[in-house]
Formats: C-alpha cells, structure tokens, sequence
C-alpha cells in the first residue's frame, strides 16, 4: 500500500536562546537555519581537509549485509560482515566515500563516532550551541549515497533532546511523534533489549502486517547542508543520505525540569518507560537505565 501524507515543519532563524525555548516547549521538532552554516566545519570540511587534519585517526565503521534492517531477530550480523571495523579515517574516505566502483557492494557507515575523543583536530572548527545549560555528548555521522545503498538510520526515537547540525552534504529525514510507542511495534520480543528502535521500515511499509502504524503523522522533508533540526526526546526518526555527508548530534540528556518545560512530554514518558523499562531489564540490558539518567 502506498502512502502519501506528510505534514510540514516549522522552519526559523538564527533564534536567541530564549526564543528556543519558546518554540521548543511545544514539545514540536523545527529546523534552525543561518547558524551551522557560519561554522568553521561547512566552510572546510572536504575530504581533502579531513584527510590533512585527522587522516590517521581512528574511526568506527559499521558494516550491513544488505538486508540488514529487515531482519529482526536480534538485529543479528550474519555472514562475512564485521558489525564493527575500526580504521584509519583517510581508509574510509578513500575506500568508501570516494570509491567510484560500481561493482563494489559494501554497505557501511561511519557511525556514532565520539567527536572530541576521535577528532580533536576539528574540534574547534564548530560553535556548540547554547539552548541548553549542559554539556552535550556530540556524536559524528560520515555516510555515504551510491547507487546501490544510501547510508541510513532505522526508524527509532533517542531518550535525549537533539540538535542535529547538517554540516555537508543532503538527509533526507521521517519524523514521527510518539503518540503511542507501542503503535510503532518495537521488538519487545527481542532480548538485546534494543526497545528504542521499530520494526517498521517506513520505506516499504507494510499496513496488513503493521495496521496501528501512525502513518498519518508522518513529517517528511530534506535537511540541507548548514540547516540544524531540532528533535525533541522520544520522537520516532528514519533518516537517509540523499548525497555523501556529515553530520553532528548534540546529545542532552533530559531534567526533571524539562517535564514541566516540555509538558507534553510527561506523558509520553509515562506511557514509553514502563515498556521500555520492564522488556530492557528482562533482557539483561542493565544500560536503560540511562533513559532515566536525569538530574
């Protein structure tokens, strides 16, 4: 079944820090625009630079089987594939960012990299944000868009408020809110205890074996290089490389008082915890207790 709807997004400025909070109090994503793009890291980040500052640093990469995303059996790595590969970062961009061969099939992607631990180098070429009294854990994404795989998130919501800064190259971006988490069939069967995550695949969706999927809300659009998203904790997200890019996620992890800013959020919690909590816990994933790491 094809399906079609999609809603807008709210889209502003260059906003004051309480401006921010204004609009993000809605409990509502919207995109940033006029900020990253005055970043050091829009203006310079080729591979030609990357590969001069920080070529020998070592990176992680994840490999996929090809199929990878529609198996759900505890997200199981089969075959050949290393589901983790640390390398040099001029490996990855010449073998894989840069790699013109068409016959080669590898599907991979630089992933989740700690950005001040691998990249010290560049660290200074970005503005952290200030909308947030704490200090963000900042994570590096390097994907890559070929003919045969584009470089891709399954459908899953962070614990965490997101500012995700679009530094290079096209995403394009689902967005999902978390109206019901379990109308988004998390893999409560699963014992990896990986309940953040959907076993939807909002690119091929199948409504006869997922009917409650809210396919209705959908948000779809493509962030473009320079822009910022805004993604508050909990919302469900699907993102794809439309060209070879970069981007950064500035991870903060939410207060007590959020709940009172953000009141739209308490029942979302209410509703998500005791799922995600009990199925985790159950499966001897003792790291959830993270999603609750408040202060």
């Amino acid at each position: 079944m094809q399906v079609q709807a999609s809603k807008s997004i709210l889209r502003i400025k260059n906003p004051s820090r309480k401006q921010f909070s204004e609009i993000a109090k809605q409990y509502q994503p919207f995109i940033i625009e006029d900020v990253a793009k005055y970043w050091g890291a829009y203006k310079h980040w080729s591979n030609d630079y990357l590969i001069e500052k920080c070529g020998n640093n070592i990176v992680p990469v994840r490999f996929f089987k090809q199929d990878f995303w529609n198996d759900y059996k505890n997200f199981a790595y089969e075959g050949s594939y290393e589901p983790h590969k640390e390398m040099k970062l001029a490996e990855y961009i010449n073998n894989y960012i840069e790699d013109t061969n068409t016959q080669n099939r590898v599907e991979c992607y630089l992933n989740e990299a700690v950005f001040e631990e691998r990249f010290p180098e560049i660290v200074g070429d970005i503005n952290y944000p200030q909308y947030f009294n704490s200090k963000p854990l900042v994570r590096l994404w390097f994907g890559l868009s070929k003919k045969h795989f584009s470089s891709n998130s399954s459908l899953h919501f962070d614990a965490e408020h997101n500012i995700f800064a679009q530094i290079r190259g096209r995403k394009r971006i689902l967005l999902y809110p978390p109206t019901n988490y379990l109308s988004f069939y998390p893999p409560l069967e699963d014992r990896s205890g990986a309940l953040y995550g959907s076993k939807v695949n909002p690119d091929s969706l199948d409504l006869e074996l997922f009917p409650k999927f809210p396919w209705q809300e959908k948000i779809e659009f493509v962030l473009q290089p320079g822009e910022i998203l805004y993604l508050p904790p909990f919302w469900w997200h699907h993102m794809t490389a439309v060209d070879d890019n970069i981007s950064l996620s500035f991870w903060y992890y939410v207060k007590i008082q959020d709940f009172f800013w953000q009141k739209k959020m308490l029942s979302v919690f209410f509703h998500t915890a005791p799922h995600y909590l009990y199925h985790s816990i159950s499966a001897g994933d003792f790291s959830v207790l993270k999603f609750f790491q408040m202060k």
